[in-house]
C-alpha cells in the first residue's frame, strides 16, 4: 500500500501532466515539464534502513528525460539517428562501428542504450567513457553504469570521513602487492580474506561497504579512475528517454505495457485499456474543427476525420504513454528499468532462460491497439472528439481483446543471451560484443546507401529486403530495412567483436 506522501506525489504529477498536455503541447513545453517529473519521482524515493552505521543512498537516479523532434529527427531524410547496443568498454569495435557508418556528428545523432562500461577491458571502458563524456552523447544508464556511479559515490563518501582515505590507501597498497605476486588473483576471494584478517581498528570500515559490493571489482576501479567530468556525465544519464513526437521509449532493460499481475484489459489498472480523459473546459480545438495546420497532423498521425482530430490524438497518445511510465507500478521501479529480462508468474525476473521475454508481452499488447474510434463512438471518452474524428487505420482483428490505444516503440539493450531481438514495436540491440560476437546499431532516417557495409555476410542482400518484417531479420540480413514507428523505416548495422 502506498504512503500518503507517494499518493500526493503521483496525484500532483498526474494533474500537472493533464493540464500541460491539454492546453496545446509543443515539443519544448512537453520536454520542459517532463524533465521536472524527476523531482516528483525523487520525492517518493524510499531508502531502506541499514543495521549499524547509516550508509547513504548512492543511486542518484535520473528517472526520465525527453527528446524533442529536433533532438530525435526520425522523419528528417537529411539526418540519421544511430542508436548503439551495449558497448561494455569494447572501444575498438565501437570505433569500427562509427567508421563503418561514416558517422558525422554534424549530421548524425548518436545515442546509446546503456552499459557502455565494465565487463570488457578496463582501459577500454575508460576510453569509451571519455568519448561519450567529451561529446556529451545522449543515452541511458545501464545496470553496470549504475554500479560505477554508486561506487564513485561511496568512494567519495568514505574518503570524506576522518581516517577513511588513509584506510583506502592502505588497502590499495595491499591489493597492489597481491597483484604483483599473482596476476590471476581472484578479487572476491582476496577481498573476503582481507576483510576477515583485518585489524580490529579496520573492522568499522569494512562494515561501511554495502552488502554484495566487491572492492577492486571492475566497477570500483572504473569509478576510482574516471574524471569528475566523466562522473557528472554518468550522473546526467536518465533511466529512460521518452520521445513524444516519435512515440518512442529508450531504456536499458525494458518496459511493460501493463501490470502482469492483472488482466491487460482491466480499465481500472491498465493505461492501455482506457482512453485518457481530458479535463472539462479545455480548449475548443481539442473537440472540434480548428483553424491552422491540424490537417497535416492528421496525416502524420495516420488518422482521418475532422480538423483538430490529429492534434487531439497526439495529445491523448502522449498522455497514455506518460501513464505507462507513471501508472504501471513496475515501470516506476529503477531495478526493472536496469535489470528486467523476463516475466514469470506475474513477477519480473532478470533471468533470460525462464519465463516469457517482456518484449513478447509488449508486442502482443501493442498489436491489440486499434485506436480510439470505438471507445469514442461508444461514448466512453466524453468530449474528446466529434463522431468519426479518430478513426484508426488498423483493421480490428481482435474485437474481444482490442485495446483503445496506439502502439509505441521501445528500444533497449541488456539481453545479450537473446542476441539481436527485432520485433514490430520493440528493438533489442545487445548482440553480445563483450562475448566476442557483434556490436550492433539501429539506424533511423538518412540515406541507407551511404553506409559502408562492414559485415558483408549479413548485409549483402539488404537492398532486396526493404519490406522485411523485423523478426525475420533476427538471424539473417541485419542490413535490411524494416518498419519503424508509425510510418518510418530503420535498419541494423553490425560489426564483429574479436
Amino acid at each position: 500500500m502506498r504512503s500518503p506522501r507517494e499518493i500526493f506525489a503521483y496525484a500532483t504529477l498526474s494533474f500537472f501532466l493533464v493540464f500541460v498536455l491539454s492546453y496545446g503541447v509543443t515539443d519544448s513545453l512537453l520536454q520542459t515539464h517532463l524533465v521536472k517529473t524527476k523531482d516528483v519521482w525523487d520525492s517518493i524515493k524510499v531508502v531502506g534502513g541499514n543495521k549499524g552505521p547509516a550508509i547513504p543512498d548512492f543511486s542518484r537516479y535520473e528517472h526520465l528525460d525527453t527528446l524533442s523532434a529536433k533532438d530525435f529527427p526520425s522523419n528528417d531524410p537529411t539526418k540519421r539517428i544511430i542508436i548503439t547496443g551495449d558497448i561494455h568498454g569494447m572501444m575498438e569495435p565501437f570505433e569500427k562501428l562509427l567508421k563503418g557508418l561514416k558517422y558525422n556528428p554534424n549530421h548524425d545523432i548518436l545515442v546509446h542504450v546503456g552499459d557502455i562500461l565494465a565487463k570488457g577491458p578496463h582501459q577500454g571502458s575508460l576510453a569509451v567513457l571519455k568519448y561519450m563524456a567529451a561529446n556529451n552523447i545522449t543515452g541511458v544508464r545501464g545496470n553496470h553504469d549504475q554500479k560505477v556511479i554508486e561506487w564513485r559515490g561511496w568512494h567519495g563518501w568514505i574518503s570524506s570521513l576522518p581516517g577513511g582515505r588513509n584506510w583506502l590507501e592502505r588497502l590499495h597498497g595491499h591489493w597492489n602487492d597481491a597483484q604483483s605476486s599473482d596476476d590471476d588473483i581472484n578479487v572476491r576471494y582476496w577481498v573476503e580474506n582481507e576483510r576477515s584478517s583485518s585489524p580490529r581498528a579496520d573492522k568499522k570500515w569494512w562494515k561501511l561497504i554495502p552488502e554484495g559490493w566487491v572492492l577492486f571489482s571492475d566497477h570500483y576501479l572504473i569509478a576510482k579512475d574516471m574524471s569528475e567530468s566523466e562522473f557528472q556525465y554518468l550522473l546526467g544519464l536518465p533511466l529512460r528517454l521518452y520521445v513524444p513526437s516519435a512515440h518512442v521509449f529508450i531504456v536499458h532493460a525494458g518496459m511493460l505495457p501493463s501490470d502482469p499481475r492483472f488482466p491487460y484489459t482491466d480499465k481500472e489498472r491498465q493505461p492501455l485499456a482506457r482512453v485518457p480523459t481530458l479535463p472539462d473546459g479545455g480548449p475548443s480545438h481539442l473537440s472540434g474543427p480548428d483553424k491552422g495546420d491540424d490537417e497535416d497532423l492528421d496525416s502524420n498521425m495516420n488518422v482521418s476525420g475532422k480538423k483538430g482530430s490529429g492534434r487531439t490524438i497526439e495529445v491523448l497518445r502522449n498522455m497514455q504513454e506518460i501513464e505507462l511510465m507513471t501508472h504501471v507500478s513496475q515501470n516506476q521501479d529503477p531495478w526493472v528499468a536496469l535489470n528486467m529480462r523476463s516475466i514469470m508468474n506475474g513477477e519480473i525476473s532478470k533471468g533470460s532462460k525462464e519465463g516469457e521475454p517482456w518484449s513478447k508481452k509488449w508486442k502482443r499488447e501493442m498489436g491489440r491497439c486499434v485506436g480510439y474510434y470505438h471507445e469514442l463512438e461508444a461514448g466512453e471518452a466524453k468530449g474528446i472528439l466529434d463522431e468519426g474524428a479518430g478513426t484508426s487505420t488498423r483493421k480490428h482483428k481482435h474485437k474481444q481483446h482490442e485495446l483503445p490505444c496506439y502502439p509505441s516503440t521501445v528500444i533497449y539493450g541488456h539481453a545479450a543471451a537473446r542476441g539481436l531481438d527485432l520485433k514490430r514495436w520493440s528493438i533489442g540491440l545487445d548482440s553480445g560484443c563483450v562475448y566476442q560476437r557483434k556490436l550492433s546499431a539501429l539506424i533511423i532516417g538518412g540515406r541507407r546507401n551511404s553506409i559502408k557495409r562492414a559485415d558483408n555476410e549479413e548485409n549483402d542482400e539488404a537492398d532486396d529486403a526493404d519490406d522485411e518484417d523485423p523478426e525475420t531479420l533476427n538471424n539473417k540480413n541485419h542490413g535490411a530495412s524494416f518498419p519503424f514507428g508509425d510510418q518510418g523505416r530503420a535498419n541494423i548495422f553490425s560489426v564483429g567483436c574479436p
